[in-house]
């Protein structure tokens, strides 16, 4: 595998300073931070020597658990069964199907509009801001409201007779799924706007002097110059769609990796149920970033060749400038 200067991956000095730097860091968490007496000790040095009084019991093993400690309820079933492989997937399915249906529900409702904006100006005057007023409400304050609806409707007779609706309200799935479409849309709607109205006058020229199509115009102008600001808002909200089904699941749910972590201070789950759901999540929204920069480089394959070109030509300019 090649990294994108042409050297193999391992070869990469940027890789291994990232990587010393984990294991430095999980090394000294390990033997140093989780030990009560090492923060006793480094509260005194830091007061005797700068008189700053720090409170490093913050840090302690019960809020924050070694990582041999986290790893081990990742992969050791205890005896009330809350913790091993089997729990933790359990419950992180239920976390991951949220994020994934809504990262693609939120998307191409996104792009979809982005699309009708670019082309029914009236429309966009009109919507864009309920859109904003939409985005701007903050996602604790919505997610109790859509859980009341939610619990509304499931109590419906309408909703228990028909298979698909209790399917679709009967559980919390629906409402984590719509707390994405909320988050991802509007961020990915603004740049496929953006993008789809970058073109330029003489790019416009150019198309009608080759008596191209409106159709024509759109799929190898428009949304060609929109991929690059596509990919660089699907890239936010693959992380915010993780982010976002958490909270939600933390605000009201009984499943998943974010109800884990509302559960973190009950007799039957502690800080290593907390810190282990966040590996997981954090683990899931890279993955997810990782995905989508993977599709980018095989959809884009010139955009970086592109930026690496116009870099190397203002390096050279600013060298001729100096050079003068």
């Amino acid at each position: 595998m090649m990294a994108s200067g042409g050297k193999p991956f391992y070869r990469e000095k940027a890789l291994w300073i990232n990587i010393i730097a984990i294991v430095a860091l999980l090394v000294s968490w390990e033997l140093l931070f989780a030990n009560q007496d090492n923060l006793d000790a480094i509260s005194k040095a830091i007061a005797k020597s700068t008189g700053v009084k720090l409170r490093l019991n913050a840090f302690s093993a019960m809020a924050v658990p070694k990582p041999s400690r986290i790893a081990n309820i990742l992969t050791t079933v205890p005896r009330n069964k809350r913790g091993g492989f089997g729990f933790f997937w359990y419950h992180a399915q239920s976390t991951l199907s949220a994020a994934v249906a809504g990262f693609f529900i939120g998307n191409a409702f996104a792009i979809l509009i982005a699309v009708l904006f670019t082309y029914v100006k009236p429309i966009e005057k009109a919507l864009m801001p309920v859109f904003l007023v939409i985005r701007s409400i903050p996602l604790v304050a919505i997610t109790p409201l859509l859980l009341r609806i939610r619990y509304t409707l499931s109590d419906m007779a309408a909703v228990h007779d028909s298979a698909v609706l209790n399917a679709f309200f009967g559980s919390g799935q629906a409402v984590k799924m719509l707390i994405v479409v909320l988050i991802v849309f509007f961020p990915t709607m603004v740049n496929v706007h953006e993008g789809l109205k970058s073109i330029t006058t003489s790019e416009r020229e150019l198309m009608k002097s080759l008596n191209a199509s409106g159709a024509q115009v759109f799929v190898h102008l428009r949304a060609y110059k929109a991929l690059p600001m596509t990919f660089a808002a699907l890239k936010i909200a693959s992380a915010s769609s993780v982010l976002a089904v958490t909270v939600a699941e933390w605000l009201g749910s009984d499943r998943g990796l974010g109800y884990i972590m509302s559960q973190g201070a009950t007799a039957s789950l502690d800080a290593r149920h907390v810190w282990a759901s966040i590996v997981i999540i954090v683990a899931f929204a890279l993955l997810f970033y990782a995905a989508v920069s993977f599709v980018e480089k095989l959809v884009l394959p010139w955009h970086e060749s592109v930026i690496a070109l116009k870099k190397a030509m203002n390096g050279a300019a600013t060298d001729s400038l100096e050079g003068i």
